[in-house]
């Protein structure tokens, strides 16, 4: 039942009645029956102990334990320990088989209370599986509310927990006066797992009832609802933290509100605070701080350290004659604080700086930046942290990942990722990310990595050929770096910018030609070695970086590119996004995937040899206005598609998506393989009734299906995808282009849009609708940033010709009016139409089955594979392929992938 349902219940009762705890006087008087145990051996457990007197009944023993297989929790906090500690253990043990660390972490106020339930453990021989800890009982202040709860300061949670973030929390505790609870969640709401599940115990008593609705106001707990089992059960999931102002305003709020019953927690006011001399426990802040010695871009973002957001820390490297340089020119910094140096560090915008970072927090992450072969700066560090000031740069950045415990360890230089370096950092993080756009270093263990990102196409599919999560992602430009520049006039007439070093053979023909034939000047390491090449010496300027190297692209008219010899055919590096963010003309070598990023002739230009790039060139200095278009048009482009922010969102919903994976997979249930699809028996059309057509809506179908998808995502993820997530993809890449739109018609719980972004390797404008409320909820709820409609594909709300490619996603076969399903994906493509995972029978007339699915009766269709084409060439599709998935050609079935080219 709804909290709101409850609380107007309890309200009315209330004043009928004239008595406290009405809901849970009127349950008790509900005649009990006797309760029996579903597991046998839980209740044998259970039978050996006296539950009189604990705390949870048998019943709600029981329906825990059901909730807990359902979301199989890898950790567990509870407040109050007794017969839940029993049965958690036992549970946990049953999920997860004897671990040698624990797996239920209990906080009890009372010693004895702790040392019984240990002993009743012990006898079980399921002591490990628990952690205690004693806490008493004092008054604090927790936002606006001054109560009386668990004293758990924060060293004292980051010393019990480890690096452990519980995802279930079982409140039975503390006992005492109405609202003492209320306390619990705040508390601890920075050490478990953002969307943690939340279970009350003795949920029909005023007092929880109050605390929970003070919860859901104050946006700690978002509630599903209550449970009338034993004393009641309230049942919700932590919701993800709320920016300080955000609460302060909600507090604010709340004041205004008359509490629903006289029972709620009180309010704080100033001479509470100064005056109860009982107050013996510090304030739980609203805001939040930054970790020690790491500096926070923006006064809003949250610090690594309170766990409120998803967290990353990166690991980045610089150019050791940039460090030199910068001190240099700064020699005060030298002896200055950590903070002071590091900010200096990025503000001079060296490489990418802190732009990663930055994109990040603006996507919802709390994010910092490690430099880690800055000596000076490490050695600050140490010194403020009172660790070894002697210690190799390096290992400072181990003892920073091991103070921040970040979710994602995001290294941005293969380099450091020694075999000692990765085993060290491991047990301090969820998730290792590499990102490489150089050549690989052969000391770099690749297999530590649990996603590799890369701007080079080919470096993808030789990792995914290995077997290893990749991503293709392009480097960007942060517009912030305008602002510092400010405006310059274009007095360099032409220029290149970037390395001449053995990794860059290409390159010394195409600008020794270049120094002979027009006004180049060059900056950038190694640029004197042209010298040898006959270059003069007042062309070369010399090593450039950060604010320096953009002022020289900011005065340029035409600035000229060219790759790293091991980019092969892929235009990836970062003078792409530079160049034209600081609008200079952009010359750059032609590349296969180019013109996915730019329009080339129209937002950049590109050559194919020497030659050809100094006629260009040529061209472009005496024709000024066609020049500066061109690099307007360019500079345009990368700043409204090639942003850190833009990237960056991209990159938070992936780390996202694989910590899910690693460390929030196993709540789905385990797949009952033979329930997927069983019973089939052959019916005639009429027989298919209103509540067959509508099975697929049935709510006790999403997550088991999302369950056997989770399997087939981690084959995916391994380098071996099922043949159903391949063939589409295969059967769509001729078609596929970056950012393209795609509709896919029964999308289910929208895992195509991951699989098909993943083998694809693109972005994809991507919209899915399906007939089913409850397969939405899922989508949206795994792929919050997607699109995602409750439509009926007989009848789509588009208009004609307007969604280049439309996939009917294995739908056909579930819909009694498939004919007009082919009409309207015909209708609303453009370019291509595909039906996916389409039965057929090439001698066989069209029939019709009922089976179950996921223990949900419901009906299938087998076409005849003529009268299905024929459906399709009548709305004037032309058929291009199709792609055979399964079949038994002695049973004359068949399951086929078709792609029609849409009626033009």
């Amino acid at each position: 039942m709804p909290l709101e349902v409850c609380l107007s219940m309890r309200d009315q009762l209330a004043i009928e009645l004239g008595k406290e705890d009405p809901l849970a006087m009127l349950f008790q008087c509900i005649p009990s029956r006797p309760w029996k145990f579903q597991h046998v051996e839980l209740e044998r457990l259970m039978a050996s102990e006296t539950l009189g007197g604990w705390a949870l009944c048998a019943e709600t023993v029981e329906y825990l334990i059901e909730k807990i297989e359902e979301y199989r929790p890898s950790a567990i906090l509870e407040f109050g320990s007794g017969t839940s500690s029993l049965a958690l253990a036992w549970i946990m043990t049953r999920l997860h088989g004897d671990s040698s660390m624990p797996r239920v972490f209990s906080i009890d106020q009372a010693a004895n209370h702790i040392e019984q339930t240990r002993a009743v453990l012990q006898r079980h021989d399921l002591v490990g599986m628990v952690r205690f800890h004693h806490a008493e009982l004092v008054l604090q202040t927790i936002g606006s509310r001054v109560v009386r709860c668990y004293n758990l300061p924060t060293e004292v949670l980051e010393q019990f927990l480890g690096s452990v973030r519980p995802d279930l929390i079982l409140i039975d505790g503390p006992a005492g006066e109405n609202g003492i609870r209320f306390g619990t969640v705040p508390l601890v709401s920075e050490f478990v797992d953002p969307n943690a599940v939340v279970i009350v115990d003795d949920g029909l008593r005023d007092s929880e009832l109050d605390t929970a609705d003070q919860w859901d106001r104050l946006g700690y707990v978002q509630w599903e609802g209550i449970r009338w089992e034993g004393k009641g059960l309230l049942s919700g999931r932590v919701r993800p933290a709320l920016h300080a102002s955000a609460r302060w305003w909600l507090e604010r709020v709340e004041r205004t509100i008359r509490p629903r019953s006289s029972f709620a927690p009180p309010m704080a006011s100033e001479n509470v605070a100064q005056n109860d001399q009982r107050v013996t426990a510090s304030r739980v802040p609203l805001k939040t701080h930054p970790v020690a010695g790491h500096t926070v871009a923006r006064a809003s973002s949250p610090s690594l350290s309170t766990r409120v957001q998803p967290t990353c820390l990166f690991v980045n490297t610089y150019y050791p004659g940039f460090l030199e340089q910068h001190y240099r020119r700064r020699p005060e910094l030298l002896s200055a604080p950590y903070e002071s140096q590091h900010a200096a560090l990025q503000a001079a915008c060296f490489g990418d700086s802190d732009f990663y970072s930055f994109g990040l927090r603006a996507a919802g992450w709390a994010a910092q930046d490690v430099i880690a072969n800055c000596p000076s700066l490490q050695r600050q560090w140490a010194l403020e942290r009172a660790c070894d000031p002697a210690s190799a740069p390096l290992r400072t950045a181990l003892d920073q990942i091991a103070q921040v415990r970040p979710q994602v360890l995001y290294l941005q230089d293969l380099n450091v990722a020694t075999r000692e370096f990765m085993a060290e950092a491991r047990p301090h993080v969820d998730l290792i990310v590499g990102q490489i756009a150089s050549p690989i270093p052969p000391h770099a263990q690749l297999d530590g990595f649990d996603v590799l990102i890369s701007s080079f196409p080919h470096f993808v599919e030789t990792f995914r050929r290995q077997g290893r999560v990749a991503y293709y992602q392009p480097l960007a430009f942060d517009p912030r770096v305008l602002e510092r520049l400010g405006r310059h006039q274009r007095d360099h007439a032409l220029t290149f910018v970037g390395g001449v070093s053995p990794a860059h053979e290409g390159r010394y023909e195409l600008l020794t030609a270049l120094a002979k034939s027009s006004p180049i000047h060059f900056w950038g390491y190694g640029t004197q070695a042209l010298l040898q090449h006959g270059v003069e010496a007042n062309q070369l300027h010399g090593d450039v970086w950060g604010l320096d190297m953009f002022t020289v692209l900011a005065r340029s008219t035409i600035t000229v590119n060219h790759h790293i010899d091991v980019a092969q055919s892929n235009a990836n590096n970062m003078r792409l996004f530079e160049a034209t963010g600081c609008g200079a003309l952009l010359v750059t070598d032609y590349k296969d995937n180019l013109n996915d990023l730019f329009e080339i002739g129209d937002e950049v230009v590109a050559y194919r040899s020497v030659a050809e790039c100094a006629d260009m060139i040529a061209y472009y200095l005496n024709h000024h206005d066609e020049a500066s278009a061109i690099a307007k048009r360019g500079q345009a482009r990368t700043l409204r598609d090639h942003t850190y922010e833009a990237r960056m969102r991209h990159t938070a919903e992936l780390l996202d998506r694989h910590l899910e994976m690693k460390i929030g997979a196993n709540r789905l249930p385990d797949p009952d393989l033979g329930r997927i699809s069983y019973g089939r028996k052959e019916i005639e059309p009429g027989q298919v009734t209103v509540e067959l057509a509508q099975s697929w809506q049935s709510d006790r179908i999403p997550l088991q299906q999302r369950a056997l998808v989770q399997h087939e995502l981690s084959a995916m993820y391994r380098g071996d995808p099922p043949d159903v997530f391949r063939t589409l993809a295969e059967s769509l890449r001729p078609y596929v282009r970056p950012n393209i739109e795609l509709l896919e018609i029964g999308c289910a719980s929208g895992y195509y849009y991951e699989v098909l972004e993943y083998l694809l390797t693109t972005r994809l404008a991507y919209l899915g609708i399906d007939f089913s409320d409850a397969m939405i909820r899922l989508a949206r709820a795994y792929y919050p940033g997607v699109r995602f409609e409750i439509g009926d594909g007989s009848a789509l709300r588009f208009q004609e010709r307007s969604i280049p490619i439309v996939i009917s996603s294995g739908v056909l076969l579930h819909v009694r009016e498939y004919a007009l399903h082919i009409a309207e994906a015909a209708r609303v493509a453009s370019e291509a139409v595909v039906f996916h995972r389409t039965p057929i029978a090439r001698r066989a007339e069209t029939k019709h089955f009922t089976k179950f699915a996921y223990g949900v009766e419901t009906f299938e269709i087998r076409f005849n594979e003529e009268e299905f084409l024929s459906l399709c060439r009548n709305v004037g599709m032309e058929f291009i392929t199709m792609h055979r998935i399964g079949s038994e050609p002695e049973r004359d079935e068949l399951e086929v992938t078709y792609v029609f080219r849409a009626p033009q």
